[in-house]
């Protein structure tokens, strides 16, 4: 039912209409209602995600009537074997509850920022076909959500977000001491167990409550104060009544001012990521490897969510600087944090865009055009394609260089060079020997493996004049006949190898003679030493040699 209502109050963002999700439904039920249980699903887990972070925020009771699933008496089977009549009042009251929420949070921040920037929308989330092409946005999401999650630490901030924002508006309402845990703190710091502490405690707070009225009653005589007890129990009723009544104006304020600015947060929410993401998505487009790429909101939305976070972590960073150290330590921070973004930022370019892209193309040189493309048409190379196609390949091989398997494409000097970048982190960074080491070693293995078939194909072949056709397919061909001429050297190479061990066992285990352990010196008191006495080589060599001629002769 959520994920229907949701369905509802969105259903202009996008641009469709409420006769496309029924047709949908008609041809495809089960996938229609599994999309929208798992919608439904997605926001009741934000919403409680959300009430728990409020509740680590505020003081103790201010929740009471919410259900606390970390307290250890709390049962949700308990109230299984209750009439149905509870059950259905239950479901009525999470239905309003949840479907009131969706129309404060969802359906008019959605309004608000259509009216706020209307040239934005319809969205389009549409995302590539698996079927037909390579998923980049699944590539994106591998990268980026575990980056965000692992370094953005979206709780602790959402966390003092909260605080901020209640310290303000309470200490506007006059309701921070009923609000945020004080109190509570005070006396965990001080001794929670100490009955006297505590009773100081109280009375203070009673007497700050109370004070006036005992010193009124002080000053009165024995007989009048009966009445006078009376007449301020009817003052305290009176006045009683009065703050009751101010104390919840000032929590219906409290609501109505939480609800404007979740408003106009989630209305910016949806605004200004997209926005943001969009310019910056149209200047990547400008580059030749994203040629067939289609601007979708989702990556205008981790872009403009990126760039966003990153700015206000800066700018957090420079404040708390600014508080705890000198100005001029703060600059040399800076450009010494330019420079390593720097560096990390060419050598992360050269690694996560020139390489893939390398390894996508070599692949589809070798393994996709000869199975897909005909001889007599030409191919279209889409690289975006090719590189999330590499950057598998890539995250595979680093993975297995990372595991230490010893395999032709990787020894073990590559696990020690890579051990040794992470070791050493962003801030010490050696870029020239990660240049010089790691990044010109790939690239030109991959370049000499992309550029040698095209000379051969298309600079040598040529000049022996055969027909058009056959030029085509010896340049179809041309890489996986390197790759099975180079395969064979390989294996002549490795087979040479392993036959030049086996000769040389064999001949050592039958002809090599005299490596004995001798004991010597001139007292047999002293400890006596062990060493080998090995044989010159020319002399072993020599004696193999008089012994194949004594065995030819005979």
């Amino acid at each position: 039912m959520c994920g229907w209502w949701l369905d509802v109050c969105t259903i202009r963002m996008f641009g469709n209409s409420i006769g496309q999700t029924v047709d949908f439904f008609s041809v495809s039920p089960l996938a229609c209602s599994l999309i929208h249980w798992v919608v439904g699903i997605a926001y009741m887990r934000q919403i409680s995600i959300f009430v728990s972070l409020l509740r680590g925020v505020v003081r103790n009771g201010v929740l009471y009537f919410l259900q606390d699933p970390a307290d250890p008496n709390y049962n949700p089977f308990r109230d299984l074997d209750d009439p149905v009549y509870k059950h259905a009042r239950r479901v009525l009251l999470s239905v309003a509850v949840y479907g009131s929420l969706i129309v404060m949070l969802v359906f008019l921040p959605v309004k608000l920022a259509m009216r706020m920037a209307p040239s934005i929308f319809p969205l389009d989330i549409s995302v590539s076909d698996p079927l037909t092409e390579i998923p980049a946005d699944m590539l994106l999401f591998q990268v980026c959500i575990p980056f965000a999650v692992e370094h953005f630490k979206l709780r602790a901030t959402i966390k003092a977000l909260m605080h901020y924002w209640l310290t303000a508006v309470g200490w506007a309402l006059g309701l921070a001491d009923y609000l945020l845990p004080i109190l509570e703190d005070i006396r965990g710091q001080e001794n929670e167990n100490d009955p006297a502490r505590r009773d100081r405690i109280h009375g203070q707070l009673g007497d700050q409550l109370g004070g006036q009225h005992r010193a009124v009653a002080g000053h009165l005589p024995p007989g009048e104060l009966n009445l006078a007890s009376f007449a301020e129990e009817d003052n305290d009723n009176e006045q009683s009544d009065s703050e009751r009544y101010v104390f919840v104006l000032r929590i219906v304020l409290l609501l109505l001012a939480a609800w404007m600015t979740l408003l106009i947060f989630n209305a910016a929410l949806i605004v200004v990521p997209i926005s943001l993401g969009r310019v910056l998505f149209n200047a990547v487009l400008l580059l030749p490897i994203t040629d067939g790429i289609k601007c979708s909101d989702i990556y205008a939305f981790v872009i403009g969510s990126y760039v966003i976070w990153t700015a206000v972590v800066g700018i957090r960073y420079c404040i708390d600087q600014i508080r705890t150290r000198r100005a001029t330590v703060l600059l040399r921070q800076i450009w010494t944090w330019c420079s390593i973004v720097v560096k990390s930022s060419v050598l992360l370019s050269i690694w996560i865009f020139v390489i893939p892209v390398l390894i996508g193309l070599l692949f589809e040189l070798l393994v996709i055009l000869p199975m897909t493309v005909p001889v007599d048409e030409s191919p279209v190379y889409l690289l975006y394609q090719d590189w999330a196609l590499g950057l598998v390949f890539l995250k595979i091989w680093t993975r297995l260089v990372m595991l230490d398997h010893v395999m032709p494409l990787m020894d073990d000097s590559w696990r020690v060079k890579f051990e040794r970048v992470r070791e050493d982190g962003f801030s010490r960074l050696q870029a020239f020997w990660v240049l010089r080491e790691i990044v010109i070693p790939i690239v030109v293995k991959l370049l000499t493996a992309l550029c040698v078939p095209y000379v051969l194909a298309r600079g040598l072949f040529p000049v022996f004049g055969y027909q058009l056709v056959v030029n085509s397919a010896v340049y179809r061909f041309a890489w996986l006949g390197c790759l099975g001429l180079s395969l064979l050297c390989f294996c002549a190479k490795w087979f040479h190898v392993w036959f030049t061990n086996l000769h040389n066992s064999i001949r050592d285990d039958r002809y090599l003679i005299g490596l004995r352990l001798h004991n010597f010196g001139e007292d047999n008191t002293q400890p006596q030493v062990e060493t080998a006495n090995v044989l010159d080589p020319q002399d072993i060599e020599v004696g193999l040699r008089h012994r194949l001629n004594i065995s030819v002769e005979s």
